[in-house]
């Protein structure tokens, strides 16, 4: 008799979770779309001054550090980014048991690649579009972002910016 209690108790909780919803409150789209803009933003401004620093509070210590490790590689080819967040679409949002969030969105930045000693421009994508979903998780202090990934890009005609040789001695 016990068992079968339990079985049956089980077996709602079961059915319970396998209906919960995804759909975000007022509130849950509110906080993690602002959330998802703050981050690009922050992110763009990271690349640019190639510091991690402007995520914290924002990101968790492991993308921050994954951020400042891909800084460190584009410095090590003697690159720099200036990314522009021209436009940013979110075309869905899940939120699981109001602690996970799911920000699918379609990214349009207009990108610059400079020589870090120098400045000089290296090349240029004014129209790179990036489908993306960041994730999220909510804490005692608010949502910070776990992770963005990057699913599929479409980018717009490029340019490299030809620098001429010096001339041989």
């Amino acid at each position: 008799m016990r068992f079968a209690r339990l079985l049956a108790g089980l077996l709602a909780l079961l059915s319970f979770w396998g209906c919960e919803r995804d759909t975000p409150t007022a509130e849950e789209r509110e906080a993690v779309t602002s959330l998802a803009r703050a981050f690009l933003l922050a992110l763009a401004r990271s690349y640019s001054e190639m510091d991690p620093k402007y995520l914290e509070g924002i990101a968790a210590p492991r993308f921050i550090n994954e951020t400042y490790d891909a800084i460190l590689t584009l410095r090590a080819n003697g690159d720099r980014l200036e990314p522009v967040l021209v436009q940013l679409e979110i075309t869905d949002i899940k939120v699981l048991r109001h602690a996970n969030a799911y920000v699918f969105c379609t990214e349009t930045w207009d990108t610059r690649r400079l020589d870090v000693a120098s400045g000089v421009l290296k090349g240029h994508d004014p129209n790179s579009v990036l489908h993306s979903v960041i994730q999220m998780k909510k804490l005692k202090g608010g949502w910070v972002v776990l992770y963005r990934e990057v699913e599929e890009t479409a980018t717009g005609p490029r340019f490299l910016v030809r620098t001429p040789r010096a001339p041989r001695s």
